[in-house]
């Protein structure tokens, strides 16, 4: 290897080891990354894939592979986590290098990776775009005629996909398809001879693809779940195709009123470039600008074949990077346009720029392949356009990371920030947090310990499968994410869930108010309706929990004495602005009552937040959804260990 390549990817190493030290264990994710831990769980102790719905079995190997070296616990799995993460960023630090055949390019895309990562049980996205990166680069580099090799480590690569994410094999195959036609199509000869190369290759990629993945349809066979898997591996085009002709996204854009946006979280329409908080603009401007650049970049690989004919190495490698990049674009804008999607997609995006800053920079007379008189003498217009494209680039870039590493969940400085309390629960819970969330995950852990014995199977809607895992509790559903798209996904499922919770009986169900889509018809209680009316009426037991409320097998008493709140503020609060800004974004609240234990709650409107008690102070968190709109609300604290509740006292949130 070069030496200033191995300067550069040491230089990486030693930076992303030094940086993700800083933040790794920052804060309990009790969402993604405690269902990953939640699924790794069970498999070690026999469970099987037919137990969850989730990702490839080889994705949860990992973590297996990770437990079998370091041992079970959450560190066990931040650490296996992050090591994907760095790995991929060497994928994408070599795999730039083939796109551009620039150190500094690979350089910089990685760093980029590493300062704004994915979100950490995301890297299977990252990691199964960065092994095709390589493999698909590789064979658009390979002579046309000559590249048997290259072809089957690009249909091994959508292989391991599959068993990855399935739903990302697919859409690489079609990746893998369509540059085997355009290859095939290169070739010299009759227009049969070149149907025949790619009938040749498709057949020899089907079967390198096929045999890649028979262990894992061996390994269910003899586990006796394979119907299981198949079924699992068939639905995937359903489920896609679902996304993309039911997302109302495209209507978003432009600010039109789709038939329905219910179970799909709305993307920023391009009017939030102009209007909304400074980081909405900017996430609005990264998603459009970008958008824009693919729409540029596909316009100059088109305009590469109609110039350059011949060229076909060069122009196979710009439409490879087109390829891979503008096929993370769908996952974003159609299944889920939040932040953690779009990191993943930008970071396909970011070598895609690589590639096309370097071409710039060869306009501008900066280094480049070695061009004609004619393209050496372009005038001053062209390069002012390539100025302003750099500028483009380089601006994305920039936001890119300094809007990322704020970002709740994903941003090392959001991860960080008032988390300065160290907390540990059951399986090797050790974490730094927030006080408020300490108390919040303690009770929470309590709770369901104090109800339910060792082992017992517990629900947890619509998503914290990492409060079962702290508790050292096992999940009911095997679907861990439920929201209003559930039952367009899997159609009877909330009978198949009452009936499954009637013959089961687990002693504790914790339902969440949230609103996963932002919309109110995405809350839990809302859409399952005919479930909570089920479990209203079967489970005596009602306690609030921060962030929702439980239903317990067991009656509990409620809370008879009534005192007055000494003082609270704020009062109230314009709709929409934060106020006491805490790491997750909620704005935080305090209230003053005498004799409260730490099992005490505060209730916006009913509803429980999570709390933390210290003396007779009692604060809270209000999420930013439950600000967002005018209008008056009711606070009250709840002690069921005092035996205590307030008179409701208002909070008003007004209007501009």
């Amino acid at each position: 290897m070069p030496t200033g390549r191995t300067a550069a990817a040491l230089t990486l190493l030693l930076v992303a080891v030094a940086y993700f030290h800083g933040f790794f264990n920052y804060g309990f994710e009790w969402g993604d990354v405690g269902s990953y831990a939640q699924v790794v769980y069970e498999l070690s102790r026999g469970g099987t894939p037919g137990d969850y719905v989730g990702y490839g079995l080889l994705w949860y190997g990992l973590g297996l592979a990770g437990v079998a070296v370091a041992g079970p616990g959450y560190g066990t799995i931040l650490l296996t986590l992050y090591g994907v993460i760095l790995g991929v960023a060497f994928l994408f630090f070599f795999g730039t290098w083939l796109a551009t055949g620039r150190v500094w390019a690979a350089f910089l895309v990685a760093l980029l990776f590493v300062l704004v990562p994915p979100f950490p049980a995301s890297a299977v996205r990252s990691l199964a775009f960065g092994i095709n990166l390589l493999a698909f680069l590789w064979l658009a580099r390979a002579p046309l005629g000559r590249d048997g090799q290259a072809l089957v480590l690009a249909a091994i690569a959508v292989g391991v996909t599959f068993m990855l994410r399935p739903d990302f094999g697919y859409f690489f195959t079609l990746c893998l398809g369509l540059l085997m036609a355009v290859r095939s199509a290169c070739t010299s000869g009759t227009m049969a001879a070149r149907l025949a190369d790619f009938l040749r290759s498709a057949l020899l990629a089907a079967a390198v693809i096929a045999v890649t993945v028979a262990p894992l349809f061996l390994i269910a066979w003899s586990g006796g779940y394979l119907t299981t898997i198949l079924d699992d591996y068939l639905s995937y085009p359903r489920r896609i195709l679902f996304f993309i002709l039911q997302s109302p996204s495209l209507a978003n854009m432009v600010g039109g009123k789709p038939a329905s946006d219910a179970g799909f979280l709305k993307i920023l329409p391009v009017s939030a470039l102009f209007a909304g908080p400074f980081g909405e603009r900017v996430f609005a401007f990264l998603i459009y600008s970008t958008m824009l650049g693919l729409a540029l970049f596909a316009v100059h690989a088109l305009w590469g074949w109609v110039r350059r004919p011949g060229d076909v190495r060069r122009n196979l490698l710009t439409l490879t990077v087109l390829m891979l990049a503008g096929s993370q674009w769908p996952i974003f804008a159609f299944f889920r346009p939040a932040w953690i999607h779009f990191a993943t997609f930008m970071h396909g995006y970011l070598v895609l720029a690589a590639v096309a800053a370097a071409g710039l920079l060869g306009v501008l007379g900066f280094g480049g392949p070695a061009r004609s008189a004619g393209e050496r003498g372009r005038g001053s217009l062209a390069k002012a356009l390539a100025a302003a494209g750099l500028f483009v680039l380089a601006a994305q870039a920039v936001l890119f990371v300094v809007h990322g590493v704020q970002v709740p969940g994903v941003g090392a400085l959001a991860q960080r920030e008032g988390r300065d309390v160290a907390m540990s629960a059951g399986h090797g819970v050790d974490v730094m947090v927030s006080a408020a969330e300490k108390r919040q995950y303690e009770t929470i852990d309590a709770l369901i310990r104090a109800h339910s014995r060792p082992e017992d199977r517990i629900v947890c809607v619509p998503y914290c499968p990492g409060y079962a895992f702290m508790a050292e509790r096992r999940m009911l559903f095997k679907e861990h994410y439920v929201d209003d798209n559930t039952p367009n996904l899997y159609p009877g499922w909330i009978d198949r869930a009452i009936a499954l919770t009637e013959a089961e009986r687990p002693p504790v169900i914790l339902v969440q108010d949230w609103a996963p889509n932002q919309t109110e018809a995405s809350r839990f209680a809302v859409w399952a309706a005919p479930y909570m009316a089920f479990v209203r009426s079967r489970y005596p037991g009602v306690v609030p929990f921060p962030g929702g409320m439980a239903y317990l097998a067991e009656r509990v008493d409620e809370p008879s004495r009534v005192v007055q709140v000494q003082a609270y503020g704020p009062q109230a609060t314009p709709a929409g602005v934060p106020f006491n800004r805490q790491p997750d974004g909620a704005s935080a609240l305090w209230m003053s009552v005498p004799g409260l234990s730490g099992s005490a709650q505060v209730r916006f409107d009913g509803t429980p937040l999570a709390s933390a008690v210290a003396g007779d102070v009692i604060s809270a968190l209000i999420p930013v959804d439950r600000i967002a709109a005018p209008g008056r609300h009711w606070l009250e604290v709840v002690d069921p260990a005092s035996s205590l509740r307030t008179e409701p006292v208002p909070f008003d949130v007004t209007g501009p």
